[in-house]
């Protein structure tokens, strides 16, 4: 699920007022409810754990790859020896 449908049914199933007292059917249905807004609000936080992680995993590849040119390039400017 997209992090922002997740969103979406958070807030739709957090506008849904609670039920009228009495009914055991409705009170259930409420509890569904409110059990599917967490999980959804779940859902949403780890998509933005997963995105932020995704983040620092990029920006780590750009430094790693910055740091490989850059030890390529001094490599190749070191002097050639011969060895006798």
């Amino acid at each position: 699920m997209e992090a922002g449908s997740s969103e979406a049914l958070a807030e739709k199933l957090a506008s849904n007022s609670p039920p009228a007292a009495g009914s055991s059917g409705l009170i259930s249905a409420a509890a569904v409810d409110a059990t599917h807004a967490r999980i959804a609000a779940a859902g949403m936080r780890c998509a933005l754990r997963v995105q932020a992680t995704a983040a620092k995993l990029t920006a780590a590849a750009a430094r790693f790859t910055d740091n490989e040119a850059g030890s390529a390039a001094r490599f190749l400017a070191l002097p050639s020896s011969t060895v006798s």
